[in-house]
C-alpha cells in the first residue's frame, strides 16, 4: 500500500486524526516513540503527559518529546512504511 496519499489529508485534518487512518490502514504497526494515548495516561505515571492527553483526548501521544502527535511525525510515520514495504 502506499501511504502517501494520507499526506494530502494532513492539509485538512489534524495529525492525530490523520495517523489514526494511517494506523488503522497498516495494521497498528508498533511505531517507537508514538503510543496509544490511554496507554499513556494511565500506564505512564506521568503527570504532565496525563494532563495533556486528558485535556486534548488524542489518539496518538509522542513520548519521547512528550506531546501531541504532528504534522512531522505523521509525515515521518508515513515514510517509514512506505520504506518498509518495500
Amino acid at each position: 500500500m502506499n501511504y502517501d496519499k494520507y499526506l494530502d489529508d494532513l492539509k485538512y485534518e489534524d495529525a492525530d486524526t490523520v495517523l489514526g487512518s494511517v494506523m488503522s490502514a497498516a495494521g497498528f504497526p508498533k511505531i517507537e516513540n508514538i503510543e496509544d494515548a490511554c496507554d499513556v495516561a494511565y500506564l505512564s505515571g506521568n503527570e504532565s503527559d496525563r494532563k495533556i492527553i486528558e485535556q486534548h483526548q488524542p489518539m496518538f501521544y509522542n513520548t519521547f518529546e512528550h506531546r501531541l502527535v504532528n504534522k512531522q511525525d505523521v509525515t515521518n510515520i508515513i515514510k517509514q512504511l512506505n520504506a518498509n514495504k518495500k
